[in-house]
């Protein structure tokens, strides 16, 4: 966590990280990736890493506000084995936040990859919400934290996201 942590204070230093309580964020961060872990394998997940790679479903620009250099990896669902991947339709903060639940099928819930493309079908994907961390602009009616956001995906196997990952470099970094 020290290491994280000292990652963070950089980031914050060079005006990349807005959030103030760096030891809060980080202890709320990895309560959520053991509340996920534990909630994934009591689903019938089988998650190789302590600690998701987390992505977005879709294309979600206001995230690119968070990088000095943002870049983006396209993988296919069916490149994951559906047992190394969850997913939440929303941010994962706002998602499991009892303060916030709804009467929506959503809250509280983690899916596998038909499952999620199944909720979007019903409910289309969460709302658009305007924000840019680099410019400081968030929403005015609630946290961000509280925002649904995205569809966010929880990869738990480095298998899938290395190889595309050496892919991605062969290609940019020539």
């Amino acid at each position: 966590m020290e290491k994280a942590r000292q990652i963070l204070l950089e980031q914050r230093a060079a005006g990349h990280f807005g959030n103030p309580d760096i030891d809060g964020f980080l202890h709320k961060r990895y309560e959520r990736d053991k509340m996920l872990r534990d909630a994934f394998i009591a689903y019938g997940g089988k998650p190789i890493r302590v600690s998701p790679v987390y992505m977005m479903l879709g294309k979600h620009s206001q995230w690119e506000s968070a990088y000095k250099k943002p870049a983006v990896i396209k993988i296919p669902l069916e490149k994951f084995d559906r047992l190394t991947v969850s997913f939440t339709y929303g941010d994962s903060f706002a998602i499991f936040n009892p303060a916030l639940f709804g009467d929506e099928e959503y809250w509280n819930r983690l899916y596998f990859a038909d499952e999620i493309l199944n909720v979007i079908n019903r409910h289309g994907y969460p709302p658009h919400v305007e924000y840019d961390f680099k410019r400081g602009i968030y929403p005015t009616d609630k946290p961000i934290n509280h925002h649904l956001k995205y569809v966010e995906a929880h990869v738990w196997s480095n298998e899938v996201l290395d190889h595309y990952r050496n892919i991605w470099l062969e290609e940019n970094m020539l």
